[in-house]
């Protein structure tokens, strides 16, 4: 059973969603000289930035809530998760501390908790301290998602490089 549980987990993270698209804005038109033709012409001002993309609008207490009523032990991990992330996206306490206010077993959580770090929904950050996807979820403005975003990114790199080292070590 828990076997298909990671493997469902699993496929849902190797499913890459564009999340940001570029956007083009003409902000004012402007007159140049052609230096061929000795012609006056005028050409727009385009102004182009990044925006949010290919995301849905949800009211956080209704989807909770909503999950809620299924009862899951796992999706009361969750829950619990989404609704005690800070603005950083980051959600600070021990497993135990989650496992006591989500009113489920450590064993839910611990294994709850290693799906979720596995599908790329949250990282550990450190000991007490997990960081929520900001691919996934975020609360915010774009500019403050992807300052977020770069921190999450640089835990993967921290992960991988502390990988590599101890595989380096083994190798000796």
């Amino acid at each position: 059973m828990i076997i298909q549980e990671q493997k469902k987990w699993r496929c849902m993270s190797k499913k890459p969603t564009k999340t940001t698209s570029k956007k083009q804005v003409v902000v004012s038109q402007q007159e140049y000289i052609n230096k061929d033709t000795g012609e006056l012409e005028k050409f727009n001002v385009v102004n182009q930035y990044d925006q949010d993309f290919n995301f849905e609008k949800l009211w956080l207490g209704h989807i909770l809530d909503s999950l809620d009523i299924i009862g899951n032990k796992k999706i009361k991990v969750l829950n619990w998760l989404l609704a005690n992330k800070n603005s950083q996206n980051q959600v600070i306490g021990t497993q135990r501390k989650i496992a006591k206010s989500a009113d489920v077993s450590l064993q839910v959580v611990s294994t709850t908790m290693g799906m979720l770090i596995e599908s790329n929904l949250i990282k550990k950050v450190q000991y007490g301290v997990y960081m929520l996807n900001p691919e996934i979820i975020f609360k915010g403005k774009n500019s403050q998602r992807m300052s977020v975003l770069l921190r999450y990114n640089k835990i993967s790199e921290i992960d991988q490089n502390k990988e590599i080292q101890q595989k380096n070590e083994e190798e000796k």
